[in-house]
């Protein structure tokens, strides 16, 4: 039988703590950043952003964060998977459950910033390469892709 993976909002210090270190030990320590380096200035300000996380027996798996920047469009960062969960679609359900999470809330526009390597999983999703964005680390280029998740109405 396979394991039933929850995807939820973490509720308590531990699975904070939990997913940040999920996400420094996918994201952060291969690039030899230190602890603390997970964490930005939007973690600090708590103003509409939101976390997730995927569970599988308690563990949690897989995290992304979702930060509203203004009443059309919000920004997905941080997605991260354990290692032993990679090609099982973790990404793919936690992005969209944050879609719909943004719907739910009337944002009809997502970026995101992504390595080359991932580019191909987020054309799958039809998320379109919409410009350059920052060097990750000063030392990795990232495309800025976007998504329309609320189609546009025409009469």
């Amino acid at each position: 039988m396979k394991d039933i993976m929850i995807i939820k909002q973490p509720c308590c210090e531990e699975e904070f703590n939990e997913m940040y270190n999920l996400r420094w030990k996918i994201l952060n320590h291969p690039w030899n950043q230190p602890k603390g380096s997970e964490k930005d200035e939007i973690d600090f300000c708590n103003e509409r952003v939101f976390y997730f996380i995927s569970m599988i027996k308690g563990q949690i798996i897989g995290t992304a964060r979702f930060h509203v920047n203004n009443e059309y469009e919000g920004d997905i960062k941080y997605l991260a998977v354990h290692d032993d969960y990679r090609g099982q679609g973790i990404g793919k359900n936690l992005i969209a459950h944050i879609e719909w999470f943004a719907i739910g809330l009337g944002i009809p526009y997502i970026t995101l910033n992504v390595i080359k390597k991932a580019q191909c999983l987020f054309e799958k999703l039809n998320y379109q390469i919409i410009g350059e964005g920052p060097l990750l680390f000063n030392e990795e280029k990232q495309y800025k892709m976007g998504k329309n998740i609320i189609p546009l109405l025409t009469c």
